[in-house]
């Protein structure tokens, strides 16, 4: 289908930007005797990127096959993350496509609408704050076609990357782990979920 592959193009490519770190730092001072803490940036920090998370895991895309029915609408989307950094409109397939991105620090958060409707999301450029390598070549090598998302995510945890749209009833989710995992510098795994089966993975520079 036209739109599929053209929807599924924006995702996969958002997502694959690569996803910068960034670091803050704390301090404590002392006055006559009483401890006095000042502002801690990196916990604030963490604390707006993980509300950032939280409120993009509020949207509900619709089918696309379907003019968006069930997607969240426009106005509550930018009740959840705000008027949006950028916003751009195409055609697919004849029918209009409206994209809005919002970005956060070094998170950025697109969802795509149809008819009002969200249609698909995106979030590219979150990192958790994983100390544990979960993910090596070996268990990257284990996880097996048709598991599912939730198996997936039971083992690793939560991606820091993840695209979702519906078309034609069938829900496509690609998930991106680049935080958690033993590789090189830049190292990636990510895999690609049809209704809830793993149909594809692909990874770069594991261990």
């Amino acid at each position: 289908m036209k739109f599929k592959k053209a929807l599924s193009v924006v995702g996969v490519g958002l997502l694959a930007v690569s996803m910068a770190g960034c670091s803050s730092n704390s301090s404590e001072s002392k006055s006559s005797g009483n401890e006095t803490k000042t502002t801690h940036p990196k916990k604030k920090k963490t604390e707006q990127k993980n509300t950032f998370r939280k409120n993009y895991d509020k949207i509900k895309v619709g089918d696309v096959a379907q003019q968006g029915n069930g997607g969240t609408s426009i106005d509550e989307v930018t009740t959840l993350l705000g008027q949006p950094t950028s916003t751009s409109t195409t055609k697919v397939s004849g029918f209009k496509v409206k994209s809005y991105n919002w970005t956060k620090s070094d998170t950025s958060i697109l969802v795509q609408f149809a008819h009002k409707r969200a249609i698909t999301k995106t979030i590219s450029g979150f990192k958790w704050d994983r100390t544990s390598k979960k993910l090596d070549l070996k268990a990257f090598n284990k996880v097996k076609d048709d598991s599912s998302y939730e198996s997936l995510v039971k083992s690793f945890g939560e991606p820091d990357g993840l695209n979702e749209n519906v078309i034609m009833g069938q829900t496509n989710v690609t998930a991106v782990y680049m935080t958690g995992i033993k590789g090189k510098e830049g190292a990636n795994a990510t895999f690609v979920f049809d209704n809830n089966k793993l149909t594809s993975k692909a990874q770069t520079d594991l261990k």
